[in-house]
C-alpha cells in the first residue's frame, strides 16, 4: 500500500471507531478523529524524514 492509502485507511477506521463508541457526541467523534489523523500524520512524517535520509545515504554511496 502506498503512504497516502495507509494514511486514509488509519483516518477511516479512526472516524468508524469514533461512530461505534456508544454515547460519543458529534463532537467529541471528531475530536476523536482529529486526533487521530494528527497521530497518523506525526507517524507519516517520520517515515518520509526517514525515507529521505536513506535516500541520501543511498546516493552518496552510489556516486563513490
Amino acid at each position: 500500500m502506498t503512504k497516502v492509502v495507509k494514511l486514509a485507511s488509519l483516518t477511516a477506521a479512526a472516524l468508524i471507531g469514533a461512530t461505534v463508541i456508544g454515547g460519543c457526541t458529534d463532537t467529541t467523534a471528531r475530536e476523536m478523529a482529529q486526533q487521530a489523523l494528527d497521530a497518523a500524520k506525526g507517524a507519516q512524517s517520520c517515515c518520509d524524514a526517514n525515507t529521505e535520509r536513506l535516500d541520501r545515504m543511498y546516493q552518496k554511496i552510489m556516486s563513490k
